[in-house]
Parts: structure tokens; C-alpha cells; sequence
């Protein structure tokens, strides 16, 4: 038992009833104060003594953004025969946040970006203080959080918070509420990155109560834990009234895979939640930088070599001004002749970085000069290692709203993806996160498309990262990238060398059904007949998917794609045409008719458009190449006996 008893305080109304148990209004007898009493039912003896030391350790959160806990002791009712531990806590009267939201909801009136970004920064505070408490909330919702005499929050309700040591080793059931709980949650072993999900789904409510209702919003939260599309649409609309620094960091925070997701340390690093937290004055927001170096400040030694340029940035690195002029002339060097920099001076050069994380400018600088050096790096040379593929990841992330630091990070990762060997599992699969975020952020953008596309293609040749790419719905976003950029044959092509690979795993072959895919590629190969990398691109695409399944198969004799209709035996005989000479397209489409001759009324239609005698032409023009004879001579031999698969 702690502190007091039942006898110190007097029942004034029941404010509710939960799952868990009651939560009354108190007025504690001899302060005459009131407090809130939540009674929490336990089955026996033990699970309450479980039950009351969880509740001890909340005693030490204590913070300005934290609800107060009074007390706590252990009671027997003996009208309801059951045991319960009842927590005493601070009472607010002027409610929760959830009330706030609802009282917009109905007024659909949004909620000023500039409150929006007060409260993020007060409830990140806290979050991050009670996660270095090795606490995790898991029941964050609009109505655990209250609302203290000058609106700022407070969180609380930390009646189902559990010891983060024991919910790392094992899943327990979840008790909080669904619709914001994480996904991961109710599946698998999780860690205090359920709290930020949490958070993001509450800032995400705060940004739509101009347009949702609150059913529409319940629904969209529970959609989101599944549908990536759900997010994105929302996010959208979101767009038109907050800034996109804001909606990059409510997509970061809603990453469905948690090991992607940043914690609530890494969200503090953010510059955009820097802001949030300088308006409520945190120390938080200060630039918590490392005294290093004992440079003055000087000006760069401009003329006097590469090395005396890394030398200045070790020991001016200290100052910012004096790091982004050294990265910045550095760069200005490479445009005139490769740099001869050693590895140590490239590790330099990503700590610089770290250590300026907040610095578009530095990290530009630095992501370019490191690209710089790529070509003449050696497969372990120190540009593919962990150390710096992560510094960019943490750039990209840092800042999911700046076009400029997207384009240099992507830049750089398109290389460091094509060298994946070198790189951690973790490396990877951060790359693949903050790659997709930028392709949803910036959508009409073309050269960070490519780039992202162009690492994307590189990084699903890998197995495993391949399955990430799945996981985080990314075909999505190439084919959204090739439908909205559909003029673009540079663009088009690299989405669609990206499929080809990603249509290995079965989820992303049923995904390809509702894209629309097969209409895409046909479309791509119209507009585009006379690009021999697009032609190429998308009938390595089309072969995989008509070798996968039948309906793909009769989508290519005709498909309808913006009210448009195509024959697509038709546009690939065109498109050969164009591209006699050119081994690699030829191989392809003869590999795509070739799957189209298993099929029997297909059968009937290649006849008929003459691709008998197509195939005797090519076979005559490439009698050495065994890509392009063994699949010409099999097409023959099926259009000239009509079997099935």
C-alpha cells in the first residue's frame, strides 16, 4: 500500500467506465482538493500486485508535461467482491484534447498550424522523457491527454503503461484503444515506437478536423494500419492547409513498418519539431553540438589544396558557418577535377554532417561532394559503408519537406544502393523508407523521381530489401509515377524497370491486378514505341506477369487505359518495328509473345496479326544469340499446335 487510503478521499460523480474499470472525481477531505480516482480491477492477489508495482514506477514521471500521480494503494470492495488498485491523480478542468477536437470537428473549423505545432513539441517532451524512464504509454489517444490551465497538455492515463524490458522480449495484450494503437501492437514484440505511431495518428486527427468528421476519422485511423493509399489520400488533403514540413513528419511517424519509424529521440533531431519545441521554450530545442575542434573561425584556406580543406573542417568543425564553407568549396573543387580524399576524410565529412543535421546547406554540400567521389571509389571503399549511407538517411528524414536535401540525398543513394553488399540490412531498409517517402512528398518532381526510382530499381534486386519495398506498398508508387508522368520516356522507363523485379513476390502480383498494370505498360509502350528503353522496360514487365496468370494475359489483347484502347499485340508488333536491330528489346519481346503462345485464343490472334512469319525474320536475323533463338523457336512451336500451359 502507498501513501493514504479509500477513507482520505470523498466521492463526488463517476466520470466514466472503461475496460479497465471506473474513473471517479475525488475531493481529497482534509485539502479539499479534487482529484481524479481510477480503479483498476485485478482477478487475484497476484495480478494485482503486478498491477500496483507497474503503478509505483509512474511515481518518478515526474514532468511539466506529465499528469501528477498523488497515490496509489490496493482496496477490497466488498459489494463488488474484487480487488483493485486505485490510482490518484491530478483532475483538469478544462478537460482533454479529445474534447477540443470534437468541439472543431463540429465547427469543421482546422485546427492553427502554429497550436498544432506547440502541442507536437509538448507531447514529444514527454514522450521522450518517460521513454528514457524505460515506460512506454501504449494507450495515447486525444482523451489521455489534458488540457493544464494555460492549454498546454499533459499527458496521462498511464493505467496500462508497462516496463519497456518486458514488452521487448514478448507481446502482451494490447488494452489501449484500437483505432490508435500501432500495428505492430497486436502482432509481434514492439517497442516505445508504438508510442510515436500513436502520436502521429493525434496529430494527423488535429490536421482534419477542418474536412473529417469524427466517424470518418475513426475510420481513416483504423484504414492506415493497412492501406498505405488511405494515408496518402488523407495526407493529401492535409496538404492544402499545413505545410509539408508538417506532413512529412506525420508520414514519419506513421511508418506501418516500426523499425522504420523513428523514435521519439530521433523525432527531437527533427528541425521541424525543433520548432515545435523552441515555442514552449525547451531546452530541448536547443543545438545540443559537441565542443569539437579549436579552430577560430577563420575563412576557408581557398587555393591551398584538398588536404589543407579536410584539415580546416576538423578543426573549425565546430563552427557552422566555417563547415559549410569548407563542404561548399570542396564541391566547387570536384566540379573541376576528381577530389583525392582517404577514407578517414570521407567518414569526416558524414560526421559533419551528423553533426549539423539541422543545416540544409551542409547537408547538400555533403551529400554532393560525396557523390563526387563515387565514380572513382573502390568496392569497399568507405562511400558504401553504414556510417555514411546512414547520415544520409538520417539527412532525408530529418528533413522530409525540403526538396533540396531529397534531391542530394537520393542523388547519393541511388549509387549506395547499387552496392548494397556493403551495406547493413538496417542501411537498406532505411533507404528504402525514406526513398518512398520522397517520391510520395514530392510527386511531380522528375529528376528526384528518377533518382528514387533509380535506387528503388537497385535496392529490389536485393531479396530481402525487395520484400521491404512489398511490404511499404512501393509498386504503388511507381506506377503512380508512371501514370502521372506518362510523357516523360526517361521517367516512364526507370518506374518501369523497377517492376520487373518487384512482381517476384505474390503480393505484389495481386497488387498489380487492382493497378491496373498490364493497361500501364501498354500505354507506356504506345506513347513510347520508338524509346528503346521503355519498350524493353515494360515487356520484361509484361512477361513476368502474363507467366503469372492468365487474366494478365488477355488484359494485353485489348486493355483500356484513359478512356483510350489498345491492341497491345498490335503496339509491341510496332514497337519491333521500330527497334530491329536492338538485341536486348528484341529479346524481350520475343519472350513476351512467346508466354502469349500458351494460351490458345491468343494463339489464334498472334496468327492473325502475322507474327508466325515476324518470328522466322528474327529468327533468321539472330541465329547465334540463344536469348533470342530458344524463346522464337518455342513461340513457333506453340502457335503451331494448339495446347494450353
Amino acid at each position: 500500500m502507498s501513501g493514504e487510503s479509500e477513507s482520505s478521499y470523498r466521492m463526488l460523480q463517476r466520470l466514466g467506465k472503461g475496460a479497465q474499470g471506473a474513473v471517479y472525481l475525488v475531493e481529497h477531505k482534509e485539502e479539499g482538493k479534487q482529484y481524479v480516482l481510477k480503479k483498476v480491477e485485478c482477478r487475484d492477489e497476484s495480478e494485482a500486485n503486478k498491477a500496483f508495482k507497474e503503478a509505483v514506477a509512474l511515481a518518478k514521471l515526474q514532468h511539466v508535461y506529465i499528469c501528477g500521480y498523488k497515490e496509489f494503494y490496493v482496496m477490497w470492495d466488498k459489494d463488488e467482491c474484487a480487488m483493485y488498485v486505485c490510482i490518484i491523480m491530478e483532475y483538469y478542468k478544462h478537460g482533454d484534447l479529445d474534447k477540443i477536437l470534437k468541439q472543431k470537428r463540429k465547427e469543421r473549423t482546422p485546427i492553427e498550424e502554429i497550436i498544432i505545432k506547440k502541442w507536437l513539441g509538448q507531447m514529444v517532451e514527454a514522450l521522450l522523457f518517460i521513454h528514457h524512464e524505460k515506460v512506454i504509454h501504449r494507450d495515447l489517444k486525444p482523451s489521455n491527454i489534458f488540457m493544464q490551465e494555460d492549454l498546454s497538455i499533459s499527458l496521462g492515463d498511464f493505467g496500462v503503461a508497462t516496463v519497456m524490458d518486458d514488452s521487448r522480449t514478448k507481446t502482451r495484450t494490447a488494452i489501449g484503444s484500437m483505432n490508435w494503437m500501432a500495428p505492430e501492437v497486436m502482432e509481434r514484440p514492439y517497442d516505445e515506437r508504438s508510442d510515436v505511431w500513436s502520436l502521429g495518428c493525434i496529430i494527423l486527427e488535429m490536421t482534419t478536423c477542418g474536412f473529417l468528421d469524427t466517424n470518418h476519422m475513426m475510420s481513416k485511423l483504423f484504414e492506415l494500419k493497412s492501406s498505405q493509399e488511405v494515408l496518402e489520400e488523407t495526407l493529401q488533403e492535409v496538404s492544402k492547409t499545413y505545410s509539408v514540413e508538417l506532413v512529412s513528419v506525420i508520414r514519419a511517424m506513421l511508418r506501418r513498418n516500426f523499425k522504420q519509424r523513428p523514435s521519439s529521440e530521433e523525432l527531437v533531431e527533427f528541425p521541424y519539431v525543433k520548432d515545435c519545441l523552441a515555442l514552449s521554450g525547451s531546452a530541448l530545442a536547443e543545438q545540443r553540438k559537441k565542443s569539437l575542434g579549436k579552430g577560430t573561425g577563420g575563412p576557408v584556406p581557398r587555393g591551398s589544396g584538398v588536404a589543407a580543406i579536410i584539415k580546416y573542417l576538423e578543426t573549425e568543425r565546430g563552427h557552422e558557418s566555417c563547415v559549410k564553407d569548407g563542404l561548399e568549396y570542396l564541391y566547387e573543387l570536384s566540379n573541376n577535377a576528381p577530389l583525392n580524399i582517404d577514407n578517414s576524410g570521407k567518414i569526416l565529412i558524414a560526421n559533419l554532417m551528423k553533426e549539423n543535421i539541422a543545416s540544409k546547406d551542409i547537408l547538400v554540400s555533403g551529400c554532393n561532394v560525396l557523390q563526387s567521389m563515387v565514380p572513382a571509389a573502390s568496392e569497399n571503399d568507405a562511400l558504401f559503408s553504414d556510417e555514411i549511407v546512414l547520415v544520409v538517411i538520417q539527412a532525408m528524414k530529418a528533413h522530409g519537406g525540403s526538396l533540396r536535401v531529397q534531391m542530394a540525398g537520393a542523388a547519393l543513394l541511388v549509387e549506395e544502393a547499387a552496392n548494397d553488399e556493403s551495406c547493413s540490412p538496417t542501411a537498406l531498409g532505411g533507404a528504402v523508407g525514406v526513398i518512398l517517402d520522397a517520391m510520395r512528398t514530392f510527386t511531380k518532381e522528375t529528376t528526384l523521381l528518377l533518382s528514387c526510382t533509380g535506387a528503388l530499381l537497385s535496392l529490389s534486386i536485393n531479396e530481402n530489401t525487395c520484400k521491404l519495398v512489398t511490404t511499404e506498398k512501393g509498386m504503388q508508387d511507381v506506377c503512380n509515377c508512371m501514370d502521372l508522368h506518362k510523357t516523360n520516356p526517361e521517367l516512364v522507363a526507370s518506374a518501369a524497370k523497377v517492376i520487373a523485379p518487384l512482381l517476384i513476390d505474390d503480393d505484389n502480383l495481386q497488387l498489380a491486378k487492382k493497378l491496373d498494370l498490364v493497361p500501364l505498360l501498354i500505354e507506356a509502350i504506345h506513347n513510347h514505341f520508338k524509346e528503346a528503353d521503355v519498350v524493353e522496360a515494360a515487356c520484361m514487365a509484361l512477361t513476368d506477369l502474363i507467366y503469372a496468370d492468365e487474366e494478365h494475359a488477355y488484359l494485353v489483347l485489348n486493355c483500356s487505359r484513359s478512356h483510350a484502347y489498345y491492341d497491345g499485340i498490335f503496339e509491341i508488333l510496332k514497337a519491333y518495328n521500330e527497334h530491329k536491330d536492338n538485341v536486348k528489346v528484341i529479346e524481350n519481346i520475343v519472350t513476351v509473345i512467346m508466354e502469349l503462345a500458351e494460351y490458345v485464343d491468343i494463339k489464334e490472334e498472334l496468327k492473325s496479326q502475322n507474327v508466325v512469319s515476324l518470328l522466322n525474320q528474327i529468327k533468321g536475323s539472330f541465329t547465334q544469340n540463344k536469348d533470342i533463338m530458344n524463346p522464337c523457336t518455342q513461340a513457333l512451336q506453340l502457335l503451331g499446335a494448339a495446347t494450353k500451359r
